[in-house]
Order: C-alpha cells, then structure tokens, then sequence
C-alpha cells in the first residue's frame, strides 16, 4: 500500500510539473505574440495624447 502511495504521489508530482511548465510555456509564447500589438497600440493611444497636450498649451 506504501509503494502505490508513493507511485500515486509521484504521478500527480509528475502531472503538476507537466501542467505548469504548459501553462509558462503558453504565457511565454501569448506575450511575445502580443508584444508587438501592445506596443502599436500604445504608440496610437500616445499621438491623441500629445494632440490633446498641444491644443492646450496653444
């Protein structure tokens, strides 16, 4: 009973190991996908700000 308990928690170790290094490996690969759109995004969002700043100084 001791070694199937052993074996059961070597499984699931195993499994948690196996699901976390997915999980790392999918957030990885979804930031460097977006990296590129978040920076277009902010570059957009940044030229009416700096419109909106130049109305109110003139």
């Amino acid at each position: 009973m001791v070694v199937s308990g052993q074996w059961t928690l070597n499984i699931l170790r195993r499994q948690l190991f196996v699901n976390t290094c997915t999980f790392l490996m999918m957030v990885v690969v979804v930031l460097e996908v977006s990296a590129p759109y978040i920076r277009t995004v902010l570059f957009v969002l940044k030229i009416p700000t700096l419109v909106l700043a130049c109305r109110q100084l003139f």
